[in-house]
C-alpha cells in the first residue's frame, strides 16, 4: 500500500498543477498536443479530442503540450515565414516550387495548422494570456490548500465539546474557579458548544477578562478570566513562534489511577499505587475528578477498585493487566490520603538521569522549576523545550519530599523518516490514562469548516515561506531537505496515520511545489514569466539562443538539486539500504 499512497499524493499534486496549465490553455483558444502526468514511455495513453492523454513510466514530474509554445518548432517556423530548408528526397532543386502530391498526409495536416496558427497557437497568443497560462499551474497549486481543507473540515460530523477535562492548579482557569468536569456554555455572552470556539475567545482575549458561564454538574455560575500569553515555539530553527491565550485547561482527563498517600487512612484500608477505581458506593466512575467528589464529603464510603498485575515491558511500555474486582471500605476522612497516579513514576530506567536524583516506581513529582505540572506529557514537553537549562524537581514517597537541581544533556537520535533529531530522556516514565470526552454533533460545519480552512492554510503558506527563507539565510540546513525517497517515506505513513495525514502533508508539498515552480529559474514557470516580463519591457520575444541558453543553466540547477535531495535521502536511508545487502 505504501507504494499506492506515494503515487497517490506525487500524482495528485503533478495532476492539479497541469490541470491549471491545460485548462487556461483551452480557455485562452490554445490547442493542446498532450497531458502528460510523469515522463519517459506511456504506460497508458489514449487520444480525446486534440489531445493525447498519457501516463508515463517516471512519476517524477509531468507536462502539458501546447501547439506553437516553442518558436523553434518547424510548423511556428512555416507560420512565421521563417525559411526551412526542405529535406525530402522527391523534393525539387532548392528554391523551386515542391509539387503538391508530394507531401504526406502529415505534412498536409502540419501545412494546415500552420495556416491556422494566429488562431489557436501557444506563441501567437498576446502576452498577458501566455502569462495567465504559465501561471495557472502554480496558482493551481497554490489553491489546492482550500479545497483539501475545506471539504476535509467539512465532513467532520462531531467535534469536542467545552468540557474541561483537567484545569492546571494554579494557572487562569483555575483562579477563576474553573475545575476538572466543568463545561463552559457561554464566553462573553455568546453561547458556545465546541472546544475550537473556546479557543478562539481564549485566543482573541489575550491579558483581557473574558467573561464565562460555567455549567458544574446541574449548577450554572458565572466567572471572568484573563488569559495569559504565551509563546508556543512551532519549529525552533524558523523562528516560527505562535503567540497564544492560555487559561491552563485541556479536554482529555485522567483516569481513577490513585497514589495512596503512606500511612494515610486509605492505605491502612487496603488501597495501593496503581488500583483503578471503577465504583464508588455502587456507581460507576470513569475519571478521577469523579472519585474526588464522591469522597469529598468527609464520609466513609465503598470503593470498587481493579488492581494491576504486571506482564512485562518491552522498551518504556509496560504491558499489565488488571485482576478482578476488590471491595475495600473506606473509613471518614480515608479520602483525604487518595492522589490521583497522574504524576507518579512507575518505572526508572537505571543510571538514567531521574535515576541518579534518587527517583523510584511510586514517588509523586510535586513540581518543576516552582510549577505544578498537570499532566506527565507537560512536563516531558516542559523539559524537552529546556534544552541545556537546570531544573529544580520537588517530589515526595514513603521517606518525606525531597528536592535536587539536575540538567538534561541533548541525545541525537533517529526520526521518524531518519532524519538526525535532538532529544531530551530524563529517564523516569509515568503510567498515566487519559481519556477523550465523548464528542458531540457539528451542528455549524460550514462555519467550522471556512474559519478552520483559512486557519490551516494560512498556516501551510507561512511555513512553507519560512522553510525557503530559513534555508535560503543558512538558518535551516541543506540536508534537512528531501526527495522522493521522504515523500514515499512520508506518504507510507497513512496507513497508520489515516487521510487528515495524507492530505495535510498533500497540502504542505503543494504550497512548496507552487512557490519553488515560481522561481526565476528557466525551465521552471518562474523562468517562463521571467521571459515574459523581459519581453513586455523590451517590446520583442527574447531571442531563441539567448532562451536555450538559459534553460540549459536552468536544467543544470535543478539536476544539483536533484543530485542534493537524493544524496540527502540516501545518506537518511543508509542503514536501510545497506541491510538490504547483508
Amino acid at each position: 500500500m505504501s507504494a499506492v499512497y506515494f503515487m497517490l499524493l506525487l500524482g495528485g499534486l503533478i495532476f492539479f498543477h497541469e490541470l491549471g496549465h491545460f485548462l487556461l490553455a483551452k480557455a485562452m483558444g490554445v490547442k493542446v498536443l498532450t497531458f502528460s502526468i510523469g515522463f519517459g514511455p506511456a504506460l497508458v495513453k489514449w487520444t480525446w479530442g486534440d489531445t493525447e492523454y498519457k501516463l508515463a513510466v517516471i512519476p517524477l514530474g509531468g507536462y502539458v503540450k501546447m501547439f506553437g509554445d516553442e518558436m523553434g518548432d518547424e510548423i511556428a517556423d512555416k507560420a512565421l515565414g521563417i525559411s526551412v530548408p526542405d529535406t525530402k528526397e522527391e523534393a525539387v532543386a532548392e528554391g523551386e516550387a515542391v509539387p503538391p502530391e508530394v507531401y504526406t498526409l502529415e505534412e498536409k495536416k502540419a501545412a494546415q495548422e500552420a495556416a491556422n496558427y494566429e488562431e489557436y497557437a501557444f506563441n501567437a497568443k498576446s502576452l498577458w494570456r501566455r502569462t495567465l497560462i504559465v501561471l495557472a499551474g502554480p496558482a493551481f497549486n497554490l489553491i489546492l490548500p482550500f479545497f483539501v481543507f475545506f471539504f476535509m473540515f467539512l465532513s467532520h460530523s462531531e467535534l469536542p465539546s467545552t468540557y474541561l477535562g483537567t484545569v492546571k492548579e494554579g494557572g487562569p482557569g483555575w483562579e477563576a474557579g474553573l475545575r476538572s468536569g466543568d463545561v463552559i456554555t457561554k464566553i462573553n455572552g455568546e453561547e458556545v458548544s465546541y472546544w475550537w470556539q473556546l479557543e478562539e475567545g481564549v485566543n482573541s482575549s489575550i491579558e483581557k477578562e473574558m467573561a464565562i458561564t460555567v455549567q458544574r454538574g446541574d449548577k450554572s455560575f458565572d466567572t471572568a478570566v484573563t488569559p495569559e500569553e504565551v509563546e508556543n515555539v512551532r519549529v525552533r530553527q524558523l523562528d516560527l513562534i505562535d503567540r497564544e491565550g492560555r487559561i491552563q485547561v485541556v479536554p482529555n482527563y485522567v483516569r481513577p489511577l490513585l497514589w495512596i498517600r503512606p500511612g494515610g487512612k486509605a492505605q491502612k484500608a487496603g488501597l495501593q499505587h496503581w488500583d483503578l477505581v471503577t465504583h464508588v458506593d455502587g456507581k460507576k466512575v470513569d475519571s478521577f475528578v469523579d472519585v474526588q467528589r464522591a469522597l469529598d464529603d468527609g464520609s466513609g464510603h465503598s470503593v470498587v477498585v481493579v488492581r494491576e498485575e504486571p506482564l512485562g515491558q518491552v522498551g518504556h511500555a509496560f504491558f499489565n493487566h488488571y485482576g478482578d474486582p476488590l471491595t475495600v471500605k473506606l473509613g471518614a476522612g480515608a479520602g483525604k490520603g487518595i492522589e490521583s497516579a497522574e504524576m507518579v513514576v512507575h518505572h526508572v530506567d537505571e543510571g538514567s538521569t531521574a535515576h541518579k536524583l534518587g527517583l523510584r516506581a511510586g514517588d509523586r513529582i510535586l513540581s518543576l522549576d516552582d510549577d505544578v505540572k498537570p499532566l506527565w506529557f507537560v512536563f516531558e514537553g516542559y523539559m524537552a523545550d529546556k534544552v541545556g537549562d537546570t531544573h529544580e524537581l520537588v517530589w515526595e514517597n514513603d521517606s518525606g519530599q525531597h528536592t535536587d537541581t539536575f540538567t538534561l544533556a541533548p541525545e541525537t537520535i533517529k526520526g521518524e523518516f531518519n532524519e538526525d533529531r535532538q532529544i531530551v530522556v530524563f529517564g523516569a516514565y509515568n503510567h498515566s490514562d487519559h481519556r477523550a470526552p465523548d464528542w458531540i454533533a457539528n451542528d455549524a460545519r460550514l462555519a467550522y469548516a471556512t474559519h478552520h480552512t483559512w486557519m490551516q492554510v494560512y498556516d501551510a503558506y507561512r511555513i512553507t515561506f519560512l522553510s525557503l527563507v530559513g534555508l535560503m539565510a543558512g538558518r535551516v540546513p541543506l540536508d534537512t531537505m528531501g526527495g522522493p525517497i521522504l515523500i514515499y517515506d512520508m506518504a507510507s505513513r497513512t496507513e497508520d496515520l489515516g487521510w487528515e495525514y495524507f492530505f495535510g502533508i498533500m497540502v504542505l508539498l503543494s504550497v512548496s511545489l507552487g512557490v519553488i515552480n515560481l522561481f526565476p529559474i528557466p525551465i521552471l514557470d518562474g523562468g517562463h514569466l521571467l521571459f515574459f516580463l523581459i519581453e513586455a519591457i523590451i517590446r520583442r520575444p527574447v531571442p531563441i539562443k539567448v532562451r536555450t541558453i538559459a534553460s540549459y543553466v536552468g536544467l543544470f540547477l535543478i539536476l544539483l538539486l536533484m543530485v542534493v535531495v537524493f544524496k540527502n535521502d540516501i545518506a537518511r536511508n543508509w542503514d536501510k539500504i545497506t541491510g538490504w545487502f547483508a
